[in-house]
């Protein structure tokens, strides 16, 4: 497993708008986003556009030792109520095992230390068990459904909502830092 000193999250910046194009495309990421038809060009620049203009948006890209390897994002920022929900993808199938945690950690970081943010929402698709788990892992709790939400190829899917306070994050954070450093002293000793 990589160390998490080898991952950085940085502003999204236009000169990566076609690596984040083709992610979004790419057949292990699009079936689990709320829209899971292809997105042509025109329709990616004009997201990325607003994406790059919106206050109420923050986008990071991560990078794992200098290589970008996914994007996560915050949107629905809520300043007020200290609220915001989150999205995010590796797009890089090659990425270390562990580079999702790795990201997620970074993120949920800078959104309740650097933004003050006091929750973060999520909504995963109901048959996304990788991305449910994922969620449980770092400490989200399901909070509802919005049943039959999204069409689907001969169905329609839950859109499970889920979610996590900064106090459960500070408490969780500890431990998924010491399983990733647990990891990476095991794997430096063979």
């Amino acid at each position: 497993m990589a160390d998490l000193d080898d991952y950085k999250l940085k502003t999204l910046r236009q000169e990566y708008s076609s690596l984040v194009w083709e992610w979004r495309n790419s057949g292990h990421i699009r079936p689990f986003m709320n829209h899971d038809r292809l997105i042509p060009l025109e329709d990616h620049c004009k997201w990325m556009d607003s994406t790059l203009q919106d206050s109420g948006k923050l986008v990071k890209l991560c990078f794992y030792q200098e290589k970008p390897i996914g994007l996560v994002q915050f949107t629905q920022l809520d300043r007020l109520n200290g609220t915001c929900d989150w999205g995010f993808y590796i797009g890089d199938q090659s990425s270390p095992r562990g580079s999702g945690k790795m990201m997620g950690i970074l993120a949920l970081d800078l959104i309740f230390q650097d933004e003050q943010m006091r929750k973060v929402n999520a909504q995963i698709l109901e048959f996304n068990q990788k991305s449910l788990s994922y969620h449980q892992r770092l400490g989200f709790v399901e909070e509802g459904r919005l049943m039959k939400q999204i069409a689907r190829p001969h169905r329609y899917a839950d859109v499970v909502l889920m979610g996590l306070f900064r106090e459960q994050w500070e408490e969780r954070s500890k431990a998924l830092k010491e399983e990733a450093a647990d990891a990476n002293e095991g794997h430096h000793h063979r």
